[in-house]
């Protein structure tokens, strides 16, 4: 039996297994209605209301982008998504069902690959290890690593440890981690920030040929427009907070690979900067 054909028996098998019992549901994956979350004050003053009115449904397998200033919420609603965070109003569901806690589900790639990463462990080790606190048997666990190290593309770098790493294969480190523990939702947030622009842009590449290739559902934060339009089919724009919503939303259907020079891809960046001001805000 081939490797690919070795990593699909095992994730339809962890499906089914966790599918028994439960009703077939046919509605969006992930539904956020009229949700809202307060912080409150330092100094028991009212309430903040960080989020108001967020409305939001994503199929299986999309691409969708957050899109705004920073301050506004976007992280925020990704904790919410993720389970890190409690709405305070509205509604949050997943496969139909509220979102109570973090689960295997959903999986968190944050900015800074050195907090989410173990350095003692090895790049394949890194991979392996939610799959090892499963129970799953070592050459299971190895082949499953190998097959998303290579896909992320790390081939060759399997031995290597977080110190001998880039910034961009620390980052496909935790992507490939997220693939190997079976994620069906990647969230990211920020995730290509703190790279240079030569290795954000060929991160951006490998995101998007990974994503077609896995048909993982992806939401990805971001304020910047150029990268939202490279890897996004939905790109949802929100305000400022407090009482951040989303206010307006593109969809679009260029093909990947996406080139800048591409004039609907120049009309749809304008359309988009057309919501900002020249500070930077909308």
């Amino acid at each position: 039996m081939s490797e690919a054909a070795v990593i699909n028996d095992l994730r339809t098998a962890i499906r089914d297994e966790a599918a028994v019992g439960q009703p077939v549901y046919s509605g969006p994956l992930i539904r956020i209605k009229d949700m809202s979350l307060s912080y409150q004050g330092e100094k028991k003053e009212a309430p903040v209301n960080v989020l108001a009115g967020v409305n939001l449904e994503i199929q299986k397998g999309e691409f969708h982008i957050l899109l705004g200033p920073s301050g506004c919420g976007k992280s925020t609603l990704l904790n919410v998504i993720v389970g890190y965070l409690k709405n305070s109003g509205g509604e949050v569901t997943i496969y139909g069902k509220k979102i109570e806690k973090p689960g295997r589900d959903r999986g968190m790639v944050f900015q800074n690959a050195d907090s989410a990463i173990f350095p003692w462990l090895t790049v394949q080790q890194n991979v392996e290890f939610g799959l090892k606190m499963r129970g799953v048997n070592k050459k299971e666990r190895r082949v499953t690593a190998l097959h998303y190290i290579a896909l992320v593309g790390l081939n060759g770098h399997e031995k290597k440890f977080p110190n001998e790493l880039s910034g961009g294969m620390k980052q496909r480190t935790q992507i490939a981690r997220l693939l190997a523990n079976d994620s069906d939702i990647l969230v990211m947030d920020e995730p290509f920030g703190a790279l240079d622009a030569q290795t954000r842009r060929i991160m951006q590449g490998e995101l998007a040929r990974t994503w077609r290739e896995t048909n993982n559902t992806i939401v990805f934060v971001t304020h910047d427009i150029q990268e939202a339009i490279l890897l996004g089919q939905h790109i949802h724009i929100m305000s400022r907070a407090p009482n951040a919503k989303i206010f307006k939303t593109y969809d679009t259907d260029l093909p990947y690979p996406r080139k800048e020079s591409d004039p609907k891809f120049q009309d749809l960046f304008s359309r988009i900067q057309g919501h900002f001001d020249f500070g930077g805000g909308i």
